[in-house]
């Protein structure tokens, strides 16, 4: 098996000044690998704000994004470490961390984020790649926690609304909430292995316990 080395971190962007009430947080279309002229014309205020808030050099990004109505200890997304758009093209099914395509980069925003923050590791990371047909966040996930436990890596919460920047080495992961509520959730990546489909979600699932099963 091969070491892999990850220099997992994140740059904080634009603020967002503005206040949005629970209505527009809840009607807030969810977008779903969308390139930038249709996440403009589909989605509403939020999404139009961030895309505002971007630098014209994320024009050719995929969007997506999500509305969740939480309540304490439900998760908003498959917990566990692990990273963002990293393409499967192993056999297994599993994340390829020796694709060319892998070099993605984010950005992403919460709005009523406070309700359950994103965390993310800060720090070097060297990990040994999984063995063939196993879950590889499933076996990462509690390395990432051993070393963030013994000081070897720091974590830190997304703050709300603010432009999050991060790439394919960044690990992070979604928190059970702690309070009821509205959260929105956006998320650009530029050089995606992804296609844009332009497409409009039309469900959003919750997720319970068990935060080292990965997928």
């Amino acid at each position: 098996m091969d070491k892999l080395n990850f220099n997992s971190n994140i740059e904080l962007g634009n603020i967002s000044d503005k206040k949005y009430n629970e209505m527009t947080v809840k009607d807030e279309p969810m977008l779903f690998s969308c390139d930038w002229n249709h996440a403009e014309s589909l989605g509403g205020p939020i999404t139009r704000e961030f895309l505002s808030l971007l630098p014209y050099t994320w024009e050719n990004a995929i969007f997506d994004s999500r509305v969740h109505m939480l309540m304490p200890g439900w998760w908003p997304c498959i917990p566990g470490w692990h990273h963002d758009d990293v393409p499967r093209t192993r056999i297994d099914g599993q994340p390829n961390y020796h694709d060319p395509a892998n070099i993605t980069e984010h950005a992403m925003l919460l709005v009523n984020g406070e309700i359950a923050p994103t965390k993310f590791a800060i720090g070097e990371l060297e990990l040994w790649e999984p063995v063939f047909g196993r879950t590889i966040y499933q076996q990462w996930h509690p390395i990432v926690e051993m070393a963030i436990t013994n000081g070897s890596v720091g974590q830190v919460d997304a703050p709300s609304n603010r432009v999050i920047y991060f790439n394919h080495q960044t690990f992070h992961r979604g928190v059970q909430a702690v309070k009821g509520g509205w959260r929105f959730f956006i998320r650009a990546t530029k050089n995606s292995s992804r296609k844009p489909t332009n497409e409009l979600r039309r469900q959003v699932q919750v997720y319970l316990s068990y935060p080292e099963m990965g997928w």
